[in-house]
């Protein structure tokens, strides 16, 4: 075998596994997977790959969140019209993950596109959310949605409301394994179990921008 033959020329008679050879064959490896990651992407459209889709389960989830916080009253009073994806390719922008993000609807895409706003969860950096977190993230993303003098705008989060976030859900809220309220549990805010945990997983369901940390 290839492997044999090249420990065979290095001739050293390692009794342990060769890490050498072993760190050739990682590389080999990252580099294929590399090389067919980037094969699939470029034929994902014959492939009938889904990059994004529209997320039913986000927008009730959104809904939900929009009808509980007294802060989004803008939203339900201005009757304003937002749209839920999630995406399947991961994001970062200057280097930090981005965990989410909402932007507005702007220019031609008004004449196609029913919403004034686009939330979106970029689903490979928040896998490991538990479903409360995902709230509070969606919370998160909806306080994005502001009104100015010339009419919808983003509004970014400025000092005190991170501070906000914090005093409200803890510096790590985002994080893994972390344990967080469930702003939807009304008065009597409960925490999630460990079972919870495990079976939060996202429905299959066939800009502003939150980073790893608020």
């Amino acid at each position: 075998m290839a492997e044999n033959l090249i420990c065979h020329r290095c001739g050293r008679n390692c009794e342990l596994p060769c890490q050498a050879l072993n760190a050739l064959t990682r590389l080999y490896t990252e580099a294929r997977a590399e090389e067919k990651a980037s094969l699939i992407k470029n034929l994902r459209k014959d492939l009938n790959l889904v990059d994004y889709e529209v997320a039913e389960d986000l927008r009730e989830l959104g809904e939900k969140v929009i009808a509980a916080m007294p802060e989004l009253w803008i939203i339900r009073d201005g009757d304003i019209k937002v749209g839920y994806v999630r995406s399947y390719e991961a994001k970062r922008d200057k280097g930090k993950q981005v965990n989410a993000d909402c932007r507005k609807v702007r220019g031609t895409y008004t004449a196609y596109l029913p919403f004034d706003f686009i939330i979106t969860f970029y689903e490979p950096n928040i896998y490991h959310m538990t479903e409360n977190q995902k709230k509070i993230l969606m919370l998160h993303e909806l306080r994005h949605i502001g009104i100015g003098e010339k009419g919808l705008r983003i509004e970014n989060h400025d000092v005190e409301d991170f501070k906000d976030i914090l005093r409200r859900f803890g510096f790590d809220w985002n994080g893994f394994n972390q344990e967080v309220p469930d702003i939807l549990a009304g008065g009597d805010i409960g925490k999630e179990t460990k079972r919870n945990k495990m079976e939060a997983k996202p429905k299959a369901n066939n800009t502003g921008r939150s980073p790893s940390k608020p």
